[in-house]
């Protein structure tokens, strides 16, 4: 016999299940945990009478209230993020996932849409055939018109035409990070167990020319600049430290100054100013004739969490952003002593081929970059589409 069920109750059952889910119970934390969560919470506080990014840090302070597995607390300063109107996605952030499908963090979710509408800029120049690639660094040469592209999954890297032909140009590698080109030489960043090394190649021969290598687990060159002078400064996260290569030297160096996060560089065509993205500040300015360091001033509504890519472009910087942000390309216009940010433009936002873009190269008039690293996936890749944009 089939049970016979009212219309009535089909509905109701119908509604039970598109309701949106209650938030989490918070969980009981043991007397050690309390007093680790009470002196992260303490020490995001004085961060946030501070730093310069104050979006950033209360996003930070969200995570924290997260990782402890306190709810309520997590949609209260999600709130507070959401309020800033800054381009801060909890979205993608797997710190929140038991949150996901409650009304509470659906709410916030689409607060943030309807603040970070899209902007394109953008049209592909070409494609990678070899999806499963995970670049996380491109570089140009532009005597040869050649891209070039370090795998952080295979320990090598492309060389491919302005068409999109790609061949091997060196294998064997650990992770590889950032790279440049300069002159006739490929440089890039080689992260392996015990030490990471700014590496040099010949393009034309595609044989190493130098290597210089810091020992120990406690490293993880990220990515590199050129002064006009030829000097090389290589960003390290792990360390928060930035190294110096002068012009011909033999050995790197480390700045003494601290860059707590440090990732995307570049460099002032004066080579006055060090530019280096800092958490919690967003950039960080070294003045290398004083040695002093400032978070650089910008305006009101502007956060500059999670830069990668970073690029000095006619008094401006051009910077992807992406992590806790929702992934963008922006302009930041200095000032003429080119110590602050006058104002910004988004170039690119919410781009549908957007699947981890992280870095780029600005060649002929034309920002070059990334679209679909697919650094998340284990199967399933698709070409990496490189877009552009004219500057």
């Amino acid at each position: 016999m089939v049970a016979h069920i009212s219309p009535g109750l089909i509905l109701l059952l119908l509604a039970a299940l598109a309701a949106p889910a209650q938030l989490p119970r918070s969980s009981a934390l043991s007397p050690q945990d309390q007093r680790l969560f009470n002196a992260e919470v303490s020490r995001t506080e004085k961060l946030m009478s501070t730093a310069a990014d104050k979006p950033a840090v209360t996003y930070q302070m969200a995570r924290t209230w997260a990782a402890a597995k306190q709810w309520p607390e997590t949609i209260e300063w999600l709130r507070k993020v959401v309020a800033f109107e800054a381009g801060l996605d909890p979205s993608r952030d797997s710190i929140f996932a038991a949150l996901r499908g409650t009304s509470e963090f659906e709410a916030i979710l689409e607060a943030v849409q309807a603040s970070t509408p899209p902007v394109s800029h953008s049209s592909v120049s070409f494609k990678v055939q070899q999806g499963d690639l995970v670049p996380e660094s491109m570089a140009f040469h532009p005597a040869g018109e050649r891209f070039y592209f370090g795998s952080m999954r295979k320990g090598e890297v492309l060389e491919c035409t302005t068409a999109g032909n790609c061949r091997q140009f060196v294998a064997g590698l650990g992770t590889v990070l950032g790279m440049k080109v300069n002159g006739s030489s490929l440089w890039l960043l080689n992260n392996e167990n015990n030490a990471s090394h700014l590496m040099r190649y010949d393009l034309a021969s595609r044989r190493l020319v130098n290597k210089f290598s810091i020992s120990g687990p406690g490293h993880n060159f990220n990515d590199l600049v050129f002064s006009p002078g030829a000097d090389v400064y290589v960003t390290d996260t792990r360390a928060a430290a930035v190294w110096r290569l002068a012009t011909n030297g033999a050995r790197l160096t480390r700045l003494p100054q601290r860059f707590e996060f440090a990732n995307g560089i570049a460099i002032s065509p004066d080579r006055r100013f060090l530019y280096v993205s800092t958490f919690p500040d967003g950039l960080t300015v070294l003045d290398l004739k004083t040695g002093r360091t400032a978070p650089i001033s910008r305006p009101a509504d502007l956060c500059l969490a999670s830069i990668d890519g970073l690029y000095f472009h006619e008094r401006s910087l051009i910077a992807i952003q992406n992590g806790s942000m929702n992934p963008r390309v922006i302009r930041l216009v200095l000032s003429r002593d080119l110590r602050a940010i006058e104002k910004y433009d988004i170039l690119e936002r919410r781009n549908p081929l957007f699947d981890g873009v992280t870095t780029g190269v600005i060649a002929n008039g034309n920002f070059f970059y990334m679209a679909n690293i697919q650094d998340e996936k284990k199967s399933g890749f698709i070409p990496i589409s490189v877009l552009k944009i004219h500057l």
